[in-house]
């Protein structure tokens, strides 16, 4: 192949890498720890006994069993169907630890000091005993963001609803730990989280995003083609 041609083959192939929008489009939670993991798909799911215990497990602060997230405050609930709705897949997180007490939920992704990311995720809340709450909060980078899905019908943990929640944020590190937690120190259930998902939206102030890489890129491909085409008039 010749050098003018190969260059022009390694332009077009870092300008189709980077205008893409798949990368922008990443579940970066997912890329980290493997597909379903945002979605509380992946680890080491044990039901608590039998009948509806069949369909949660209890994970206290020391607990490693869900893959890519770790457990603070008293501890969570791992959910699973067909008792418990999921958002994605089918299992979700309840905040309220079993016993009553406001659980913590996090993970950590690498990004880029200064660049925005998008911050999506799905949460839902059932009535019934006066320990049923639906508010939390959700930490990352720059944002701290309060959350309070509407109650689904009383008890009916089945059937329960989601609201999708979407924000952005500014990464202040090289690593973010994105935190979710519950609201009310007493909570038996709620708010419910599922369908965790990070992607990158755009590089810091000053620094080109992807889309503008491509096109310097590409300018500075047309400038060596005419710089080429100069020097062989030159000598023809």
């Amino acid at each position: 192949m010749a050098r003018s041609n190969r260059f022009v083959w390694t332009i077009s192939v870092a300008l189709a890498v980077l205008a893409s929008p798949a990368i922008a489009a990443t579940n970066i939670i997912d890329s980290t720890y493997g597909i379903g993991a945002g979605s509380f798909e992946l680890g080491s799911f044990t039901a608590r006994g039998p009948e509806n215990y069949n369909n949660f497990q209890s994970l206290l602060p020391t607990a490693t069993n869900l893959t890519g997230w770790t457990i603070g405050g008293v501890g969570v609930d791992w959910l699973a169907a067909p008792y418990y709705a999921a958002s994605d897949g089918v299992h979700a997180v309840d905040l309220g630890y079993y016993d009553a007490g406001a659980g913590t939920i996090s993970t950590s992704i690498a990004t880029i000091v200064g660049a925005t990311y998008n911050l999506s995720f799905s949460a839902a809340a059932v009535p019934g005993f006066s320990s049923y709450t639906n508010a939390g909060h959700v930490n990352a980078g720059s944002l701290v963001a309060a959350f309070a899905p509407a109650f689904s019908a009383p008890y009916d943990f089945t059937n329960q609803i989601y609201t999708d929640y979407s924000f952005n944020f500014v990464a202040q590190g090289a690593t973010t730990s994105i935190v979710f937690a519950a609201d009310n120190a007493g909570t038996a259930y709620g708010p419910v989280i599922d369908n965790v998902s990070a992607s990158f939206v755009s590089a810091p102030n000053g620094v080109p995003e992807p889309k503008a890489w491509a096109m310097f890129i590409s300018g500075f491909g047309l400038i060596g083609a005419v710089a080429r085409r100069k020097r062989l008039a030159q000598f023809a």
